[in-house]
Formats: C-alpha cells, sequence, structure tokens
C-alpha cells in the first residue's frame, strides 16, 4: 500500500459570523456554524491549493511524478486545475489530473495516488481546495466556507499507510447544480439521510474488509458539509472523542471537497504510530471510508491553530463574496 510522505492544509483567517448573516435576513433559529472560513478577495481555490501545497512540499516538486486537485469551485473554466498549480509551483515532467464535482474527491485523489504509485508513477501530491459559494442568505444553509489540504503519496519513507477501502452509493439529488447555473441546489434533508445511510453500509464493508469496528479508530477524519451529518456516524458507532479533534463544521463551516482532507490533516496530527485512523468521504449520495495507519510520528501541520480567525464585517463579507458564484474575484 502506498504512503502519506507529507500533508499540509491552509485556511483563510478571515471569519464571518453566520448569526449576523441570519439576523440581517431576518432568519430566525441557531446558527447552524458559529462561523465561516472566508477566503479574502485576493484568495481562491487556486492561492488556496498552492499555500497547502507549499506547506506539504515546500518549492520544490521536481520529484513529483503526478498533481492530483480536487475541486468542485475551479477558478478558471475549460482549463485545468491541475496544470495551472503545477505551474505555480514550479513542477514540470508531472501528469496533471482533476477530480472535479464531488464533495468525496480527496478520497477518490488518494484512490488514483494509490494506483499511480504501485504502478510506479510517484511520489503523487493530492491537493483538494474548495470554496463553493451560496447566494444571499443561503450561505446560512450551505455554510460556504474555504480551505485546502495537500497529502504527498509515495511508497516508502512516510508517517502513515493508506489500508482498506470500501464504498458505497445511492443515486440521489442532495447537493448539485446545472448546466452554466451560478449555484448550487441543495436538498438537506436528503444530506442528512443518504449521509448515513451510504456511512452504514461503507463502514460495514470497510469493517468486515479489516476486522476493525468504526468505534476502534483512534479518530474519524469525516466530510462535513453541515454538523447534523456527523450525528448519523454517532450512530454507527463512533464516539464523540473520536470525532473531537476532527470536527470543525461547527465553528467555520462547510470546506467542500477540502473537508474530509483538512479534518485528516487534523487526525494526523494528533495520532500516534501504531494508532488507526478512519477516514470518510461522502459527496453526491456516495461514501468512501478508508484506514489509515499511522506507522512514525506524525508532523505537526498546525490545522488546529488555523481554526481561530479574525472576524470580519457582515458589509465586507458581501463585498469579498458577492458575484464570486458567477466569476471568481
Amino acid at each position: 500500500m502506498a504512503q502519506i510522505v507529507r500533508y499540509g492544509a491552509y485556511l483563510p483567517r478571515h471569519r464571518i459570523s453566520v448569526k449576523e448573516i441570519q439576523d440581517f435576513y431576518g432568519r430566525p433559529g441557531r446558527p447552524r456554524s458559529r462561523t465561516l472560513a472566508t477566503p479574502g478577495l485576493d484568495e481562491d481555490p487556486l492561492t488556496m491549493a498552492y499555500e497547502a501545497s507549499v506547506a506539504t512540499i515546500g518549492h520544490d516538486g521536481a520529484e513529483l511524478g503526478a498533481l492530483i486537485v480536487a475541486s468542485q469551485a475551479p477558478p478558471f473554466g475549460l482549463r485545468k486545475f491541475s496544470a495551472t498549480l503545477a505551474r505555480a509551483l514550479g513542477v514540470s515532467g508531472a501528469d496533471h489530473f482533476d477530480l472535479g464535482a464531488h464533495p468525496a474527491g480527496l478520497l477518490d485523489g488518494l484512490a488514483l495516488a494509490d494506483a499511480l504509485v504501485a504502478a510506479g508513477r510517484g511520489p503523487v501530491l493530492v491537493v483538494a481546495s474548495d470554496h463553493l459559494v451560496a447566494y444571499e442568505e443561503r450561505v446560512a444553509d450551505m455554510l460556504s466556507a474555504g480551505g485546502a489540504a495537500a497529502f504527498l503519496i509515495g511508497g516508502d519513507g512516510g508517517v502513515a499507510e493508506l489500508g482498506a477501502e470500501r464504498r458505497a452509493s445511492e443515486e440521489v439529488f442532495d447537493v448539485w447544480r446545472l448546466g452554466t447555473e451560478p449555484e448550487a441546489r441543495y436538498r438537506l434533508e436528503v444530506l442528512f439521510g443518504t449521509y448515513g445511510a451510504v456511512a452504514k453500509t461503507a463502514l460495514a464493508a470497510l469493517e468486515e474488509a479489516t476486522g476493525r469496528p468504526a468505534g476502534d479508530y483512534a479518530s474519524v477524519a469525516a466530510s462535513q458539509p453541515h454538523p447534523q451529518t456527523l450525528r448519523a456516524l454517532g450512530r454507527l458507532g463512533v464516539g464523540k472523542e473520536q470525532l473531537a479533534g476532527t470536527s470543525f463544521v461547527g465553528e467555520i463551516g462547510n470546506l467542500g471537497t477540502a473537508s474530509a482532507g483538512f479534518a485528516l490533516a487534523l487526525a494526523l496530527d494528533a495520532a500516534e504510530a501504531g494508532q488507526h485512523v478512519l477516514a470518510f468521504g461522502y459527496g453526491g449520495g456516495e461514501g468512501i471510508a478508508r484506514e489509515i495507519e499511522v506507522t512514525a510520528a506524525t508532523p505537526d501541520s498546525g490545522a488546529a491553530g488555523m481554526i481561530e480567525g479574525q472576524a470580519i464585517s457582515l458589509s465586507t463579507y458581501y463585498r469579498w463574496t458577492r458575484g464570486r458564484q458567477v466569476e471568481p474575484h
């Protein structure tokens, strides 16, 4: 199996209060997240991907065999995000792969990297970066936030080994976007139900393959589009302590494709050699569960220290984000 050699994460420092958004639009009820991690005017999924990549490989990507980028919000149309990022990093000679339109793209990226390394085409840098903007008050439901995470996958010398993976899916429409529509549509009740259903099937299949039930992992790093989705994992045997160090959606919002990646960085930062981490990605009716065994002391990516940010006003938030669902700034 391939190994995670190094990893890094990035969050923009700006935070907008979700309560301020709800109060402005007269939306009653408790905010589903305290704040949202908000990219500034000079930030987008490309710049965030760059920062997470540099935190992982520095400015030397000469040895990369491939670069994989997962994002639902690439900054350019009809261009390869991965190729643009490679040029920004000064990477030459690597193969480029884009994985789009799926919030669990990081787990797809790890599966592809695993195969590429096994075929002798590594090392592979897998990057997940996202900022899927919702319009006006709908941001209070989508919890649209931005962030990125990157993982260097190789054949040896790593800190964690990619273990067995199992998948489950249902044909549903929970969050989607049609053609040239400027923003996502969503059905939260479908999202909540399907997340739990496919997680149950995928985790049961992974337990059958590994002999390890969900409650036996040191921590669980999961996609978290909404706080309520994490409750579904609790009903499947995942304890609160397993999510305590990797849960952030109630603090900084939904990081989209980067959600599972940022959670995994948090989990690895706190892990010890010999422990096992469960990574779970969800998107579009599909759940992907993978076991990761920590084999050596892990570096501290500093992900936990990125969660607390700097408050911005509501007017600043909308000045920075209005129009981003139409075209990037």
